[in-house]
């Protein structure tokens, strides 16, 4: 089973295209994101997407959430509640509806990164659905972690904890345990191999570091 929410627009196809590229079978949930106060138009889309996508799967449930735009967080808040009431494999689609809804859905969904299975985006440009890399923009490091996330960069990973270790001139058990801290906020992925044991700097670990990079440097 999976959920998918997207905010709806006057465009349908921008709703359409990601969820049958995804796909969708019986037991699937969509949720469309309207505002509160929405037109005939926006009646009209749903219409459109309910008529697509109803000849793939007749008994559909698709449903609408009217949701508060004038308040940023308060619109935030929701959307957060909608990612985490989901059922399923959760999908998010950020590529159409109200900026008023948009930006606010696009910061809850990463806050709420742990919750979500697939994030898709619809191209302005090009109109192509592409996956998003799923990124914890809320992770803390202390400054020795922060300081080994960025020689890790510097190092161009994937590389054992032993490597690092002799290259950093540091001892493996202080690697080590930095390495497991960075793991567990996402900045780093790890793979065993026998008793060895890679580590690599992922999205999220990038993102965080060029945020940090001053503060990190001065360390």
């Amino acid at each position: 089973m999976r959920t998918y929410l997207a905010p709806l627009g006057f465009d349908s196809r921008r709703v359409v295209r990601p969820v049958l590229s995804e796909g969708l079978d019986a037991e699937d949930v969509v949720v469309l994101l309207q505002p509160s106060n929405s037109s005939s138009r926006g009646e009209d889309a749903f219409k459109e997407v309910e008529e697509v996508l109803t000849q793939v799967v007749p008994d559909l449930c698709l449903s609408t959430e009217y949701l508060p735009y004038t308040d940023f967080v308060e619109t935030v808040l929701y959307c957060v509640d909608l990612i985490q009431a989901a059922e399923g494999e959760t999908v998010v689609i950020l590529g159409g509806g109200a900026r008023e809804l948009l930006f606010p859905l696009v910061v809850a969904t990463f806050s709420s990164e742990e919750h979500i299975d697939t994030i898709l985006q619809v191209g302005d440009i090009d109109s192509s659905v592409r996956r998003l890399p799923k990124l914890n923009l809320q992770g803390s490091t202390t400054d020795a972690e922060a300081k080994l996330l960025l020689e890790l960069t510097n190092l161009n990973t994937p590389l054992s904890i032993t490597k690092i270790a002799d290259e950093l001139d540091k001892s493996k058990s202080t690697i080590a345990r930095h390495v497991n801290s960075l793991e567990q906020e996402g900045f780093v992925k790890t793979h065993t191999e026998g008793r060895a044991k890679t580590v690599v700097v992922t999205d999220s670990g990038r993102v965080f570091l060029e945020g940090k990079k001053k503060t990190v440097n001065k360390c």
